[in-house]
């Protein structure tokens, strides 16, 4: 996932999604792993977060500012809920 990171946005860090703009979303499942604990998660339902986090840039929302990031957050979380409903 660095390595994509790096060949596609110049940040060689490695990170949880990246979101291209013709539909790919691409899920790093070891960030998953390793971040789920922290938020009290298992990995399915954290992978399932990062891949909502992706949708949602595709479909135009945005976390530049702190602001688009806050509320980006608060539908991600709704949404998030949703899809978890059973």
């Amino acid at each position: 996932m660095a390595q994509v990171h790096a060949d596609f946005l110049g940040d060689p860090t490695e990170t949880d999604v990246i979101t291209f703009p013709y539909g790919e979303i691409l899920v790093c499942p070891a960030v998953a792993r390793d971040q789920a604990p922290a938020y009290g998660f298992d990995i399915e339902k954290e992978t399932l977060l990062y891949a909502l986090h992706g949708l949602m840039h595709l479909i135009g929302y945005d976390d530049t500012t702190s602001a688009a990031a806050k509320k980006m957050a608060q539908a991600q979380q709704q949404l998030l809920e949703k899809v978890l409903q059973r």
